[in-house]
């Protein structure tokens, strides 16, 4: 009976997961084979897609841009709800109910101007969704071999480079806690200077060519992780 249940309930993840694969899939947009220079017409890839994304954007005001990450299966829609920062935790585009949820920017920052530091979150599911694939970049080669991250939001396109990625445990219990959600713009150089001391502490692969400097744009992937108690795994990349 235990055995069944388990498989009643693996079988129940998995295809979740597999129909909110599928709905996402539907939202994909026109493949410009990869193009982020001009295209046709003095247009670039991001003048193309816009029109596509202002589309969605009317499906769903919520959406505040496309998160991409060349070589992976991270191609997805990424939400902003101040109001309610989590709503979009485990709601798909259409705002029902997923346990996959969706992408989104953590309310602290403006995506727009962009703000210091912007952080995006996603659930990390055991099939690959989501950030799923995440966790592959804390294997060197894979790390190296995928160091591009396209973030188009409805004002410009932001080409990230990835510096570091680190892991750690958040929560009122751990010592000298790392809160790197709490931040969006720094006050001055040594609040900068202080942010990464903490990620140059924390880092378990970098790219030393792509340490952000102060006045950098920085952007920040977290998702889940389990190998700390209420694990965090976080993919830190400065703009291009």
């Amino acid at each position: 009976m235990i055995f069944c249940i388990s498989a009643y309930q693996l079988l129940n993840y998995y295809g979740a997961d597999r129909a909110a694969e599928n709905d996402f899939a539907q939202l994909l947009p026109p493949d410009l084979s990869g193009s982020v220079v001009e295209v046709e017409d003095g247009k670039s890839a991001y003048d193309l897609l816009l029109p596509y994304y202002k589309g969605l954007r009317a499906e769903n005001e919520d959406m505040v841009g496309w998160l991409r990450i060349p070589g992976t299966r991270i191609s997805y829609p990424v939400m902003q709800t101040p109001h309610s920062p989590e709503y979009y935790l485990d709601r798909n585009f259409d705002r029902q109910y997923s346990a996959a949820g969706t992408l989104f920017a953590s309310d602290l920052s403006d995506v727009d101007l962009p703000s210091d530091v912007v952080i995006i979150y996603g659930h990390r599911m055991r099939t690959g969704a989501m950030f799923g694939s995440l966790g592959d970049f804390l294997k060197e080669d894979f790390f190296l071999e995928h160091q591009k991250i396209i973030f188009d939001t409805f004002t410009e396109r932001n080409e990230y480079r990835i510096y570091c990625i680190f892991t750690l445990g958040v929560g009122p219990d751990v010592v000298n806690e790392f809160e790197y959600f709490n931040y969006n713009f720094f006050t001055d150089r040594n609040d900068f200077n202080s942010f990464m001391s903490r990620v140059r502490f924390l880092s378990e692969i970098e790219n030393p060519a792509n340490e952000p400097a102060f006045g950098d744009k920085i952007l920040l992937l977290s998702t889940c992780e389990y190998t700390h108690e209420n694990g965090r795994l976080v993919v830190v990349a400065v703009r291009d």
